[in-house]
């Protein structure tokens, strides 16, 4: 009887230990993936300017890009007569620049582009 006891606790020790290497192996894999992911998407996102200075975001901090991501930043507006142009928030391009900028996050703004925060301009 003593010998049964053994093997049933040894039995569960095992099984609790492969079950929390298995679990903290896949936890450790699942956070190494997105921090690789994420540091890719940074990366492709800071190498794809060109010669449009709107598109420059080489000096924005890697916050300030998730920032402008999480507000849902897009060049160009899905809804016509909301665009970054005619929003409260938008600063105008200074006379020799062709991008805006926003009170929101740091970068260049297109005129036509637009966010979550959209608000309309009051006189």
């Amino acid at each position: 009887m003593t010998n049964n006891q053994h093997s049933r606790r040894k039995f569960i020790t095992t099984c609790f230990s492969t079950g929390s290497l298995f679990f903290g192996g896949l936890l450790f894999l699942n956070c190494r993936d997105k921090k690789e992911s994420a540091n890719k998407e940074s990366e492709i996102t800071k190498e794809s300017t060109s010669e449009d200075p709107c598109n420059d975001l080489l000096d924005i901090s890697d916050a300030e890009i998730k920032k402008r991501e999480s507000l849902g930043y897009v060049l160009q507006s899905a809804v016509p007569d909301n665009s970054c142009q005619n929003c409260a928030l938008y600063i105008p391009p200074k006379p020799d620049k062709k991008c805006g900028g926003c009170l929101l996050f740091k970068g260049p703004v297109y005129a036509e582009g637009h966010c979550v925060q959209w608000a309309a301009v009051t006189s």
